[in-house]
């Protein structure tokens, strides 16, 4: 009588559906809630003379519920007057105030800092963390796949998001956005920077892309051990630095431990997931400093819906001002010069 071969048992993940279904129920309204609470940490200019300027927390909270809405500068003025009316904004802009806070460059570097500060409240729930990069797409009828393995032309049509992400919550703690052929590797200094700044990590994770003995050390300089996959066929030399060797064969004596820290990383996978299926795939703004802007913005809503889940599942304080007494900022130069946007 043949022996019959056990089949594997499939591993569940339990979720606590009760909590779920209240944060979910409740989205909406929490996140008119925070998304205005954040918005209160941005000063207001002081005014002088002439024409009064549109208020930057009213812009913020603007462009956060189009984005969430996946409405037009049009369409969100019904919703915008809802809220004018609820006190969540002084007052409604108009939707061409709001195209051009979009295309302001210096509206990046905001929404870029505020995406940080958003992810602060859950950094005692993290120490792993974990860095990749999708596309988006600025056409309708056009793919990221289409663009990356089948028509290297269809570079010019998408933007890069570069992402460091905790993989216990999702929440994204720094972001980077270039056009569609820039490296991985190039922009995975600027995210470790600003995460180590404003978070304790002890791991962080990272596909081939990331494998350079640069890199390693930079994570070691924030004592956090690198499970970063090896290339093919590598070996140590003499120049590969002592956290490089030491990772290398780890990864040979002990490569099931180190494959598990390693497969966090497919929480990444995840994020993008969430912010394509939730936000939209495409990116519907023409210039690239827009479409930019529009993207960090798609990853600053999906943080505050994180939050929305940790406060029911976690019982997190959410306290933005405190975050922002605390925030650290890293100013560091984009590796790709102005020439480029301009051309792009």
């Amino acid at each position: 009588m043949e022996q019959q071969t056990k089949l594997p048992i499939k591993k569940k993940y339990r979720q606590k559906w009760h909590l779920y279904n209240l944060a979910k129920t409740n989205e909406k309204r929490l996140f008119y809630k925070l998304l205005y609470e954040l918005c209160q940490i941005i000063p207001e200019p002081r005014y002088e003379f002439g024409r009064p300027m549109a208020s930057p927390r009213d812009l913020i909270f603007s462009l956060g519920l189009k984005l969430y809405n996946n409405f037009s500068s049009r369409k969100i003025i019904s919703d915008l007057k809802h809220a004018e009316g609820y006190g969540y904004i002084k007052k409604s802009p108009h939707f061409n105030t709001l195209t051009d806070f979009l295309r302001c460059p210096a509206t990046y570097d905001l929404l870029c800092k505020l995406l940080t500060i958003s992810a602060m409240p859950l950094k005692e729930l993290e120490d792993h963390y974990s860095l990749d990069s999708s596309g988006f797409g600025s056409y309708q009828y056009e793919r990221w796949q289409k663009a990356k393995w089948k028509n290297k032309r269809g570079w010019r049509n998408y933007l890069k998001g570069h992402i460091c992400i905790g993989t216990r919550t999702n929440v994204i703690c720094s972001c980077s956005i270039t056009p569609g052929n820039f490296s991985d590797i190039r922009q995975a200094p600027r995210l470790l920077k600003q995460t180590g700044a404003n978070f304790k990590m002890k791991e962080v994770s990272g596909d081939k892309a990331y494998s350079s003995h640069r890199l390693l050390k930079l994570i070691e300089s924030y004592d956090a051990m690198p499970y970063i996959d090896f290339k093919r066929n590598v070996n140590p030399s003499k120049n590969s630095p002592e956290i490089w060797r030491r990772m290398f064969s780890y990864f040979q004596e002990h490569k099931e431990e180190f494959m598990e820290k390693y497969h966090k990383r497919s929480n990444v996978e995840t994020v993008f997931s969430m912010v394509k299926v939730r936000l939209g795939e495409h990116l519907k703004c023409k210039t690239f400093e827009s479409q930019r802007n529009e993207l960090v913005m798609k990853f600053l809503c999906h943080n505050i819906t994180v939050l929305i889940q940790e406060i029911y599942e976690n019982k997190v304080h959410i306290d933005f001002k405190n975050c922002m007494n605390k925030f650290i900022d890293k100013d560091i130069k984009e590796d790709y010069p102005s020439t480029a946007i301009r051309d792009y």
